[in-house]
């Protein structure tokens, strides 16, 4: 009987050494499957704050500010898209005095811009590329003092996003490379994530309303006063027509809600993971690392 039993004991040890072999070996030969991983619907944006009066017209009396605009050198920006065939906007100075321009798809892959078209009096640009993307639609609502903003790029050449509340009208100088002044618009910024020390890169990129459409394009920001600037709405409507395009997208580019404070981060990130909002790259032949006080 002992024999016996010893005998079970010693099968009982092989077999469970040769199925922990086929483990341990299977876990190392086998090819890692990657399941896609399951969509999970954005947050559900909550009503924005109420709003106060209609902002009041553009004025040559509204408050001054001047911008520098140095030395281009490589840099980097944002652009978003207006049409799904490939059109988008970004701001003048990203581009303005670059050799080449594309746009990035992947971490290690970029596409040409083909054409450019810049305003010629205001901080904005139209790009051509063959990449489409889902475009986003431009707001026809009238702006409104203290309505919410929300902002979306790539500060510091890296996702990020700002929350804000509208304040007035100014006018914006811009010297350097080019000048002009033109009609921009206030906001107090709010929330910025991540907190960068500074929004350069976010240049180009979309200011959309709690509904997710296009209310202006972020130029500029004073980090001391805790501004962010945007582009006029008719500057939008100058571009359009200079470049004989009408817009063609969707609130929130086809998103199931549009931004709020509390889902704006992944909102920001479903944009750019879409590439309705982009990564604008600007290459300069010989470029130095002097750069103009932009954003």
């Amino acid at each position: 009987m002992l024999s016996f039993r010893k005998g079970w004991l010693i099968l009982l040890l092989v077999v469970a050494f040769q199925v922990a072999s086929n483990f341990f070996e299977g876990d190392q030969d086998s090819p890692a499957i990657r399941r896609p991983p399951v969509a999970q619907p954005l947050p559900q944006a909550r009503r924005p704050h109420a709003a106060g009066p209609v902002l009041p017209k553009a004025s040559r009396r509204d408050p001054l500010f001047t911008i520098e605009t140095g030395e281009k050198a490589n840099s980097t920006g944002t652009a978003f898209a207006i049409r799904d065939d490939g059109i988008w906007i970004t701001a003048r100075h990203v581009i303005d005095g670059c050799d080449k321009v594309g746009l990035i798809v992947s971490p290690r892959r970029a596409v040409k811009v083909s054409r450019i078209l810049p305003h010629p009096r205001a901080d904005m640009a139209m790009l051509w590329t063959r990449r489409t993307a889902p475009p986003l639609a431009i707001s026809n609502d009238t702006l409104r003092v203290r309505q919410e903003g929300f902002h979306f790029g790539f500060p510091q050449a890296k996702p990020g996003q700002v929350t804000s509340s509208l304040l007035g009208r100014r006018n914006m100088r811009t010297t350097g490379r080019y000048r002009h002044t033109e009609p921009v618009v206030a906001w107090a910024e709010r929330r910025r994530v991540p907190s960068t020390d500074s929004l350069g890169g976010i240049s180009g990129g979309p200011a959309l309303n709690a509904n997710g459409e296009i209310v202006g394009v972020t130029v500029a920001s004073s980090k001391r006063r805790g501004r962010v600037f945007t582009t006029a709405p008719i500057s939008m409507d100058q571009l359009l027509s200079q470049a004989n395009v009408k817009p063609a997208g969707r609130p929130s580019a086809g998103l199931n809600t549009g931004p709020a404070d509390s889902n704006f981060i992944d909102y920001g990130s479903a944009l750019r993971r879409q590439l309705t909002v982009a990564q604008v790259i600007c290459r300069v032949e010989g470029g130095g690392r002097k750069r103009g006080r932009r954003l």
